[in-house]
């Protein structure tokens, strides 16, 4: 019945949102300080958890005036000149104004912006009707702040607190109306404590002076976000810097200030703030008229206190407010789970009763079922021989490349076969390894690996029998030496067969069959394997045969690509000198316009907008820039050994290469992380080649993550020095290298884009100022799927 009544309800309430909501409501949400600090975010994530649960009804827009770190009159008539722009054009369903400032500059602009809108106010100190007087269609919520119960809970807490250190700046308007409000508790304390006031400290200072603070002395932290320099001081410095070094318990008034380190104290929460804003947003929205609703004058607030603090200084809970909230305290999994435990165990007692009663059964199903697959398997081997022998022969016979055609040889094997491993192998002359280019090997159930190169010293006994054309049977390990068994049962292989595979009269290789069990090698397993391992060797010999006339005309072929791509660069370089000299003149045009500009400034100071003065300053110096890179283009092309090195700071030469591509890396939605030291890394090359090399391998990574859909998308920098080198590290998590490319990428004009995207020129000058500084680069496939580049710079003597 009561789930029947809930629907209802649901159906009830989805039906009277949707009398309002078929437009979507537009919500400003002014706040009087800047995003990030923890009061403000925790009325914004009280707002969105309200109208959020009401699904996509709402658009809000967040404007921040930052007057905490900015309250000059100065900077809030650039605001006005701001929002004449952006506020004038807009038409809002409710306002939402956050804290004291905010409601002030709503109350100054108010018929300028927002006229006829409903306001909603919340987190305002102090709050007095004078504040809105003159004022219509408006309600909230006031900031109370129940100071005297924390002082309470200070004295409770801590009977012997004689002295109470109020952390609290002078500057900030909230810091001034905190004073007012211990104004009025020191004279009803002032029998019991002596209030001191640190407001007027640097941040240094105050810190300082904290960590000496001990013995009756309790703290009291308010709001200190201005230091007597003028510096912005966040509520996460205070928490950071200030609360570590307390040997006395901390107190506050804020649920933002809740952490390891405070105690706790009776809290104004600005998550409840923002719901109750909502909540009166809801009641406007559907028609309420505003100033109906009643100003919410009570504390959204609650006792909170910090079990592990209350331990450091043993303080006994009894002595706190029955309603007190602790944090951290840390509960049984028994009492959190009481009904779950005894429900669980009691299905245990019944699955157990059933478990027994059925295992005897199971244990004589399984022996039958063992014996059945058993004489199942003797049959199935017989069967398969033939149409195993048949699809392997189709295979190798069909396969232009004999290469690749193994994996589905060995594939084939393991789904059809009674293996739990097959392995291919070649040798050289070597007398204490087997090395196989592109060896590979499959474990049943997984995917085929390929391996450089195989060492199998252990097992050399059994491996120099296979080179005198002798097989090796083993069921259970026994017949070999303890070296080979020892290596065999670290991979968990319990029984083995090697047979050679002979090409022509030569032993090339060896191909393996191995099981995790003890097994017994049936006669016709055996043949099964000698019948593959000869299909194997005749593609071997038939494929080497091939391969030796395909080689020696890719040979004749690369030499003719090489001649073409040489010609080619000749031309680019001829191109290049004459677009570089015919862009020289009005880059140097452009150059003595704007230094030009730049000194009449300076002879008339304050005569241009400073704003306009630093974009002709960066036209003046990116004009010298691109001039440093035509110079360096005509040096590459026209005379490339006459390019002088220098001492490089590689921190500094990444930075401003990212300059270049961050706007690049950010329009690809691409989280660019540079991981650089705070010293300099010094390095013998070029400043100008460096950079290109940074921005070449940086634009690779952009294109390499363009064909991936994944939301994680990242480029890392890393730089670091080790004894001999500067090393620079650039990862990304894009497509990697294919192997089959990887010989190829640092070749002239090859590339893998289309001819619009790519010129197949950018890893070859990265490989080409990399010789040139006598410098190291090197690749692979990282295990994020994309790839990394490691670049080793010798350091300046």
């Amino acid at each position: 019945m009561k789930l029947i009544r809930y629907i209802v309800f649901l159906c009830f309430l989805f039906l009277s949102l949707q009398s309002f909501s078929s437009v979507r409501k537009k919500i400003l949400v002014l706040h009087s300080y800047h995003q990030g600090l923890r009061w403000t975010d925790n009325v914004n994530s009280g707002i969105k958890t309200v109208l959020d649960s009401l699904g996509n009804q709402f658009e809000l827009d967040y404007e921040y005036l930052d007057t905490k770190r900015n309250p000059s009159l100065e900077y809030l008539n650039k605001i006005t000149e701001l929002y004449d722009l952006k506020l004038l054009k807009e038409k809002y369903d409710v306002i939402i104004v956050s804290d004291n400032n905010a409601l002030s500059f709503v109350k100054d602009h108010r018929e300028k912006y927002f006229q006829n809108t409903p306001i909603i106010f919340c987190g305002i100190n102090h709050f007095a009707d004078e504040m809105i007087a003159g004022m219509k269609n408006i309600t909230g919520i006031a900031e109370a702040i129940d100071l005297e119960s924390t002082v309470n809970l200070v004295l409770s807490t801590r009977p012997g607190t004689k002295h109470l250190l109020v952390i609290n700046d002078d500057k900030t308007t909230t810091a001034k109306l905190n004073k007012l409000l211990m104004g009025d508790l020191e004279a009803k304390y002032k029998a019991r404590l002596d209030f001191i006031y640190y407001e007027n400290e640097s941040l240094n200072e105050l810190v300082n002076k904290v960590e000496q603070v001990q013995g009756d002395t309790s703290i009291l932290l308010l709001t200190f976000n201005k230091d007597k320099d003028g510096k912005f001081v966040s509520f996460q410095d205070n928490l950071d810097l200030i609360v570590p070094r307390s040997k006395v318990p901390v107190y506050i008034a804020w649920a933002f200030f809740i952490s390891d380190g405070v105690l706790g104290g009776k809290v104004v929460s600005g998550k409840l703030h923002g719901q109750m804003a909502a909540q009166m947003v809801l009641k406007v929205l559907a028609g309420t008229p505003v100033d109906s609703i009643p100003i919410y004058r009570k504390p959204l607030d609650e006792y909170v206190a910090n079990y592990n603090e209350l331990k450091r200084f043993g303080i006994n809970e009894a002595v706190l407010p029955a309603e007190t909230h602790i944090v951290n305290k840390p509960q049984s999994f028994y009492s959190d789970n009481k009904e779950w435990i005894q429900i669980v165990f009691g299905i245990l007692l019944i699955a157990t009763a059933i478990i027994l009663v059925l295992a005897q059964a199971i244990v004589r199903r399984v022996r039958a079922e063992k014996a059945l697959l058993r004489e199942q398997g003797r049959l199935k081997i017989s069967v398969m021989h033939e149409r195993l022998m048949a699809k392997i022969g189709r295979l190798l016979n069909a396969a232009e490349d004999f290469k690749n055609v193994l994996d589905d040889v060995l594939k084939l094997m393991t789904d059809e076969m009674n293996v739990a491993r097959v392995s291919l192998y070649s040798f050289n002359d070597s007398s204490d390894a087997a090395v196989k280019i592109k060896s590979r090997f499959l474990t049943k159930g997984d995917v085929i690996k390929d391996v450089d190169r195989f060492h199998f010293s252990e097992i050399e006994h059994a491996i120099n029998r296979v080179k005198m054309n002798l097989s090796v049977v083993s069921t259970d390990l026994s017949n070999l030496n303890e070296k080979e068994q020892a290596y065999y049962r670290k991979r968990n292989i319990k029984a083995v067969v090697l047979l050679p595979v002979v090409v022509g009269n030569e032993v090339l290789g060896l191909m393996g069959f191995s099981q995790n069990e003890v097994h017994k090698w049936t006669r016709d397993e055996i043949g099964v394997f000698f019948s593959t391992v000869n299909m194997i060797a005749n593609a071997w010999e038939r494929n080497s045969l091939m391969n030796a006339r395909l080689e020696a005309e890719q040979k004749n072929v690369e030499a003719m690509r090489m001649l073409e791509e040489s010609s080619l660069l000749a031309s680019i370089g001829v191109l290049s000198a004459g677009i570089t000299h015919e862009i020289n003149q009005p880059l140097n045009a452009i150059k003595i316009s704007a230094d030009s500009i730049l000194y009449w400034q300076k002879r008339n100071p304050g005569e241009l907008p400073e704003m306009f003065v630093r974009k002709i300053n960066t036209i003046s110096e990116e004009t010298s820039r691109i001039d440093a890179i035509i110079k360096h283009m005509r040096t590459f092309y026209d005379k490339p050994n006459v390019v002088k090195d220098e001492f490089v700071d590689m921190v500094e030469g990444v930075r401003r290469s990212l300059s270049l591509v961050k706007r690049q890396v950010c329009d690809h939605s691409i989280k660019l992380v540079d991981e650089l030291p705070q010293r300099s890394v010094l390095i013998t090359a070029n400043y100008v080649q460096f950079e290109q090399i940074v921005v070449n391998l940086i634009v690779n990574a952009i294109q390499s993550l363009d064909q991936v859909q994944k939301e994680d998308k990242k480029i890392r920098l890393v730089v670091y020095q080790d004894a001999k080198h500067g090393v620079l590290e650039i990862h990304d998590n894009g497509t990697g290298i294919d192997h089959s490319i990887r010989e190829k990428i640092y070749d002239p004009l090859f590339t893998t884009k289309g001819s619009t995207e790519g010129s197949g020129l950018g890893m070859a000058i990265v490989k080409l100022f990399i010789d040139r500084f006598q410098a190291e680069i090197s690749d692979y496939n990282n295990d994020e799927g994309g790839a990394s580049f490691i670049l080793r710079f010798k350091l300046k003597d």
